[in-house]
């Protein structure tokens, strides 16, 4: 009886080491940025905060953690230069599947790279079932990229003098293309309505499956049907 005891506490305590490891990995992408090249250019220095501010928004203090929002440990880094693409004449608006596919698959042979980001003017069209227009896409996740309006030509719906929180939307499309979608919540990063609702929240929240998805990276889980916001 001893030993049989000793085995299932010996058992338990490797499976709360696991848990605890799990939940405190950290996972670490490349991203490139490319954009549009009639657009006004986006320098290493305006880019490089966006990212930084993505990340110390979902890892959070941990000590807050409750059922159903988790901090997650989870980094973006700058893979520099910015490029670009496109030319000046050419249409900077998304508004069919071409050109959609189109953009995605700009600059999306950088090396050494977890995901690209293609900074476009508007984007009418991303997926079939939803009425645009959109601040950002990132379907289909095969390209590994996201496809998001420039930031100085977004605006924010809350309250038009103040910032669009573009650090949330860049987090929120990167949670499209790990596989994950909407859910009906205010205060969610994968809110099915508007980021900029969700800036003004104590703590935006991060439940234990999406930071799984989170961490695990583009593609890491099944994308569900579209949700239209509520």
């Amino acid at each position: 009886m001893e030993m049989k005891m000793q085995i299932i506490v010996t058992f338990l305590t490797l499976a709360l080491l696991m848990w605890v490891g799990e939940a405190t990995a950290q996972s670490t992408y490349s991203v490139s940025v490319s954009q549009d090249i009639s657009l006004p250019m986006l320098t290493e220095d305006e880019i490089k905060p966006i990212l930084d501010s993505a990340s110390k928004m979902l890892q959070k203090d941990a000590a807050d953690n409750g059922d159903n929002d988790v901090a997650c440990n989870v980094t973006f880094s700058l893979k520099a230069p910015v490029r670009t693409f496109g030319s000046v004449a050419a249409s900077t608006k998304i508004t069919n599947e071409q050109q959609r596919d189109a953009a995605h698959r700009e600059n999306s042979n950088v090396a050494g790279v977890d995901f690209h980001v293609k900074v476009v003017e508007e984007i009418m069209f991303c997926r079939q079932g939803l009425d645009g227009p959109f601040n950002g896409c990132s379907f289909p996740g095969e390209f590994k990229s996201i496809i998001v309006v420039h930031p100085k030509k977004l605006i924010n719906p809350i309250d038009v003098t103040a910032k669009f929180p573009v650090h949330l939307l860049w987090a929120h499309e990167f949670g499209h293309l790990t596989g994950l979608g909407h859910r009906h919540s205010s205060s969610a990063l994968m809110t099915s309505c508007t980021v900029a609702q969700v800036a003004s929240a104590p703590r935006v929240q991060v439940n234990k499956d999406e930071c799984r998805c989170l961490r695990g990276g583009p593609g890491f889980c099944p994308l569900p049907p579209a949700l239209k916001c509520q």
